[in-house]
């Protein structure tokens, strides 16, 4: 009978050490396939001719790694060239910056994942801006340039004075808010806020362009701001976001007036729309003012980035 005994006990601590093991395992891959799911990034592909004419989205798909990313964007062909040559280059939307982005050893290598990925975005988002002025502009040709009331207006009209935080009556004013902000101040722009790719804010936010807000559940708080000070960074769902947000931070922000009335000026005169002529009333954007300045400039003229300035489709 004790051996028994023994044998019986030897038996269930066995079969508590494989049921251990088991509830070990089962929670293991729950956890890294939690982990998995919450570093996956999603992604859109589409042609550049179908975005310019319909709202339609392409199918979604997921990568988790750059190398993926970097395969994505091989396959599909999308380079530089690409991009501002051909009228059908696809363009892949990507909803974040891969988590092992900084693993990349390569300078240039991180820096042209980083140009690649904002490009389309920023032109996507930018061709929208240009949907709604094309209509506000079309409706007013047809009103024969009568300045109507903002209560006898049309409610898509409404509607869009609305998204631009615009409560005035002046077809001219609202025109003045909806225009497009050069690819080249964009990249140059983002490049500076986000450190090309680098800043805890764009790995842990999708904050491109370092834009603040007081709501903490809507930031992320800086490791070095100053005692007293209560702003957060602004975090985002995605990097299509994050533009979304820069590009009405500049089209409706009393800070920015300056640089809407030089736009307008240059839109009036036929000019092109560039980035080099607009940064420099951008010195409200950093305390660092006419340094930042001359940031954005050398980002620009270093990487070339003025010949993203002619890309058709946003001369308008």
């Amino acid at each position: 009978m004790p051996k028994l005994i023994v044998y019986r006990n030897i038996l269930f601590f066995l079969l508590g050490l494989f049921l251990l093991n088991l509830c070990i395992g089962f929670y293991g891959s729950m956890k890294n396939s939690d982990s998995n799911k919450s570093t996956s990034i999603n992604y859109i592909v589409q042609d550049k001719e179908i975005v310019k004419n319909s709202s339609k989205y392409g199918t979604v798909d997921y990568i988790s790694q750059a190398r993926e990313m970097i395969d994505i964007f091989k396959k599909y062909d999308f380079t530089i060239d690409s991009f501002i040559k051909d009228q059908s280059a696809n363009l892949i939307i990507f909803s974040s910056l891969p988590k092992d982005f900084m693993d990349i050893n390569s300078v240039s290598e991180r820096k042209n994942l980083f140009i690649n990925t904002l490009l389309p975005i920023a032109f996507i988002e930018n061709l929208k801006i240009l949907d709604d002025r094309k209509r506000i502009l079309d409706w007013w040709s047809q009103s024969n340039g009568e300045t109507y009331q903002r209560e006898f207006w049309p409610s898509w009209l409404y509607n869009v004075s609305d998204k631009y935080d615009y409560e005035g009556s002046n077809i001219g004013e609202l025109l003045m808010r909806v225009d497009i902000v050069p690819l080249s101040l964009a990249l140059a722009q983002a490049a500076i806020e986000s450190g090309w790719g680098t800043s805890r804010y764009l790995r842990e936010g999708n904050a491109l362009y370092g834009q603040y807000t007081f709501d903490k559940s809507l930031g992320l708080k800086p490791q070095d701001r100053d005692k007293g000070k209560d702003f957060y960074v602004r975090k985002f769902i995605n990097l299509s976001d994050s533009t979304r947000s820069y590009l009405k931070n500049i089209n409706t922000h009393n800070a920015y007036v300056k640089f809407r009335q030089e736009r307008g000026t240059l839109r009036m005169n036929g000019d092109t729309l560039t980035g080099l002529s607009l940064s420099r009333f951008l010195d409200n954007y950093s305390e660092r003012r006419s340094a930042y300045v001359a940031d954005i400039k050398t980002i620009i003229e270093t990487n070339n980035f003025m010949k993203f300035d002619k890309v058709e489709g946003l001369i308008n």
